[in-house]
């Protein structure tokens, strides 16, 4: 054991084995150390002093509240400016003509239709008791330059197909070719003449590009030159409840043919 001791380098002196060594004894027998002031803390909301660690991560929550409030701030302030511009958009649309309608006409249409149009004929005296559908059909060029006509089709049935078992059917199915041809019949006369100058052929293009939907370019391989579009109407029977009775008749109305031009095929 002495030449142990010697070989390690210990020269401290041998002690006796009834000598207990116990923690304090063996941190004595270590030397002295040197002690180190902890860092000053502050006091938190009660006055107390916190601990430098507890007092370090004391400040990380504050920090990703303050990040929070703001982010929350932001998000509800863009929120309520959305929802006071769709407002103000739709007051101006309901609202009569003025200088300022006049000057942002474009701008109101632009966001009001056609998702947000506006029709109350929900909750008029005579609502539509009228099943309007509307057909087309269109003449193609073959290669030999020869024309054909096709077939008559239902673009009604089409835009009802895609609602049909949709809870949540699309704006555009359900409106786009009623309110197309609406538009058209508005502002023509029973002749097709037009009576309301540039709306009127705007309307002729509108129903023009819809019914376009439906064909394409091509229609049996062979391009689209013209198309000519009609509509039948029968009235919905009456209630049974009433004395009513609807008119057991069809109307129809056969418009005359238009050509297809290149510009009714953009943003299709």
């Amino acid at each position: 054991m002495e030449q142990f001791r010697k070989t390690m380098g210990d020269s401290a002196p041998p002690r006796s084995s009834d000598t207990p060594v116990g923690p304090t004894r063996a941190f004595d027998a270590a030397g002295p150390t040197t002690e180190h002031d902890e860092p000053s803390t502050p006091p938190d909301a009660d006055g107390n002093t916190l601990p430098a660690e507890e007092a370090r991560w004391d400040t990380a929550p504050r920090v990703q509240l303050t990040v929070a409030l703001a982010v929350l701030t932001l998000t509800a302030a863009i929120l309520l400016g959305a929802v006071l511009w769709h407002l103000g958009m739709v007051f101006l649309t309901l609202a009569p003509a003025s200088s300022v309608t006049n000057r942002y006409q474009q701008a109101i249409n632009g966001h009001i239709y056609p998702e947000f149009g506006q029709n109350w004929q929900m909750f008029a005296p005579n609502p539509l008791a009228q099943n309007v559908s509307v057909g087309a059909r269109v003449q193609t060029l073959g290669r030999d330059g020869t024309r054909h006509m096709g077939d008559w089709e239902n673009l009604s049935f089409s835009h009802i197909k895609a609602m049909k078992h949709n809870p949540v059917p699309s704006h555009l199915d359900q409106n786009v070719l009623r309110r197309s041809w609406d538009f058209y019949i508005e502002s023509h006369d029973l002749k097709d003449n037009p009576t309301n100058g540039m709306r009127s052929t705007l309307s002729t293009e509108y129903l023009t590009r819809i019914a376009l939907q439906h064909f394409g370019r091509q229609w049996n391989g062979e391009r689209v030159v013209r198309i000519q579009l009609a509509s039948r109407t029968t009235a919905i029977a009456p209630p049974e409840w009433t004395d009513q009775k609807a008119p057991d008749t069809t109307a129809y109305r056969v418009l005359p043919w238009w050509p297809v031009e290149e510009k009714f095929y953009k943003e299709l």
